[in-house]
């Protein structure tokens, strides 16, 4: 409403001096009316341009308003872009320098790390290849080990079947004699019927050997040699236990420094052996090898005169240095012994003289 008062108040206004016009100039009635219609009607199509200029020219104002705003708004987002695009290249170029530096540390890490863990790997490789070699060894040391003790078992009822007891005997091994030993002495005695054994380091080896010279029936002796009084008087307790004193006696014969066959040795007193003589079997399981070195190096020195031409001599724990040692030097030191090596437990060697050609 308001946009149209204006065209009317131009209409009017013009009509009105179009009609003044005509009576000034003393036109006729109908002039003046047309006049002032005329006047009308232009005044209402100027006013309507006037109108319509102005709004033209508004719109031409907002959209150019609107341009410069759009053109600053596309500005800004040309610029926040471009912002944007300078920002994700700086990114990018920081990203791949990170990228080449994170590459460059990850191979200097690998070139330090994976010769550590090959390394680490092969080393847990033959790690696993030596424990179970060792386990393999272990197993078959053990089966080794029962086959062994099953053997002793063996030896031992073999033992028992030959040379019957009244009453238990002690465990055979460790300081004693082992099974095998006792079971090759008791045959040798109940096969050879030896007239005098004479058994240094008395103790189990003493009682079956006397059992055995019991069981065939036949009065031979056994002498048992002992360094320490005490193990000497448990024996002839144990002889006594089984009822075989008769056919062992044990002597005490402290060790001592002396001289023989010009070599000073720590052995047992060789006065104990006087009135011996015509030893058949010598059975060597004393003194204790802890005593000194090649403590039982004097047995076949001290005591080889007193053998009897076809005697036979046997030394246990050939399982040690010493004693093999001590076997090598009689056998060079005395012609005229071959000898046998025994694989019992811990190890014996047999001695016998050959005859004379």
């Amino acid at each position: 409403m308001r946009a149209r008062l204006p065209v009317a108040l131009l209409g009017i206004l013009l009509a009105v001096l179009t009609g003044a016009l005509a009576l000034a100039l003393s036109a006729p009635t109908l002039a003046v009316a047309v006049a002032a219609v005329t006047g009308l009607v232009l005044g209402a199509v100027l006013g309507q341009a006037l109108v319509w200029l102005r709004a033209s020219a508004g719109r031409a104002a907002r959209v150019e308003n609107r341009l410069d705003a759009l053109r600053t708004s596309s500005s800004e987002r040309h610029e926040g872009v471009i912002r944007a695009m300078r920002q994700l290249r700086e990114t990018a170029v920081s990203a791949e320098k990170d990228s080449k530096e994170a590459a460059r540390h990850t191979r200097e890490l690998s070139n330090v790390v994976v010769p550590a863990v090959q390394a680490a790997l092969r080393g847990h490789e033959e790690a696993l290849k030596q424990h179970q070699g060792e386990l393999q060894e272990m197993r078959v040391a053990v089966a080794d080990e029962v086959d062994k003790q099953v053997v002793l078992l063996e030896d031992y009822l073999q033992l028992t079947r030959l040379v019957p007891m009244a009453l238990p005997m002690p465990k055979p091994g460790t300081w004693a004699a082992s099974e095998d030993l006792l079971l090759w002495l008791a045959g040798y005695v109940l096969e050879h019927r030896p007239r005098l054994v004479v058994d240094l380091g008395s103790g189990q080896s003493s009682v079956w050997m006397a059992a055995a010279m019991r069981t065939a029936g036949y009065d031979g002796r056994v002498i048992g040699v002992d360094h320490d009084e005490g193990f000497a008087q448990a024996t002839r307790d144990l002889a006594r236990r089984q009822g075989v004193e008769s056919w062992l006696t044990v002597l005490h014969a402290p060790l001592r420094e002396q001289v023989i066959d010009e070599r000073e040795v720590t052995w047992y007193d060789v006065d104990a052996f006087e009135g011996i003589d015509g030893i058949d079997l010598l059975s060597i399981d004393g003194p204790p090898g802890q005593g000194a070195p090649y403590a039982r190096w004097g047995a076949l020195p001290a005591l080889r005169e007193l053998l009897s031409p076809d005697a036979t001599v046997v030394m246990d724990d050939m399982v040690r240095r010493d004693e093999r040692q001590i076997v090598a030097d009689w056998v060079a030191r005395y012609p005229g012994f071959s000898v046998e090596r025994l694989p019992f437990e811990k190890g014996a060697a047999v001695l016998r003289r050959q005859p004379a050609e």
